[in-house]
């Protein structure tokens, strides 16, 4: 029932998947910055040497496995799920639970009952709830958007070039830049505002927040293709 890992068809579907993902990822990265290519890049690196760890424990034909391109889907499926800015220890932690323990320990590639990236997702929601939902403004809100070089400082150190941190970058947007317009609006109806009023904010736009009714919809183009 279950097509071997080493099918060509394989690789032709998991590579086709990766090329459905680029539009929405280049949305990504015109509203929210390099982070999203960091975090991709990250995630990618820790699914490929997790895979062959696993699969060289497993006494499998490692280099050959690699190649189906699986561990890469679930890297880039993870990695934009992820907030631009997130720690790199996020990413690490979530990839490798990923294919550790959601593919592997039920069997590998067509046996996990579960998509190993959201199972990843589910792990880090629950854990570091606070990392998980740090979302910086998208850069039309913000105004001003962070060099490679500081991207890669914040997430590796938790501080750019001149010492600053995540939350002071985004000081004075926190009133709408929680993880998504639709958390935004579900914590303001608890504050006691109307949804009248929660939409005047700059975060709304006309469809469903400044940025990202674009990534929906390139995702959305992604996954008619």
């Amino acid at each position: 029932m279950f097509k071997s890992s080493h099918s060509p068809n394989m690789h032709q579907m998991m590579l086709q998947v990766l090329l459905a993902s680029l539009p929405g990822i280049f949305a990504l990265f015109y509203f929210f910055g390099w982070g999203v290519f960091i975090n991709i890049a990250i995630a990618s690196i820790t699914a490929i040497a997790t895979e062959a760890m696993i699969l060289k424990i497993r006494q499998r034909d490692w280099r050959q496995a690699l190649l189906d391109n699986s561990a890469l889907v679930t890297a880039f499926l993870l990695a934009i799920a992820l907030p631009p800015l997130v720690p790199w220890w996020i990413s690490v932690t979530g990839v490798f639970f990923a294919i550790a323990f959601a593919k592997h320990l039920y069997g590998g590639l067509g046996y996990n009952p579960f998509n190993p990236a959201m199972v990843g997702y589910v792990l880090l929601i629950i854990s570091f709830p606070v990392q998980m939902t740090s979302w910086s403004p998208a850069s039309q809100l913000w105004g001003n958007s962070l060099s490679f070089i500081d991207t890669i400082a914040l997430i590796f150190t938790g501080l750019t070039q001149s010492g600053i941190s995540l939350e002071l970058l985004i000081n004075g947007f926190d009133g709408y830049s929680t993880a998504t317009p639709l958390g935004t609006l579900k914590i303001a109806l608890t504050e006691g505002y109307m949804t009248s009023e929660i939409l005047t904010r700059p975060l709304f736009s006309w469809l469903a927040g400044v940025g990202w009714q674009w990534v929906n919809i390139s995702f959305l183009l992604g996954g008619l293709y």
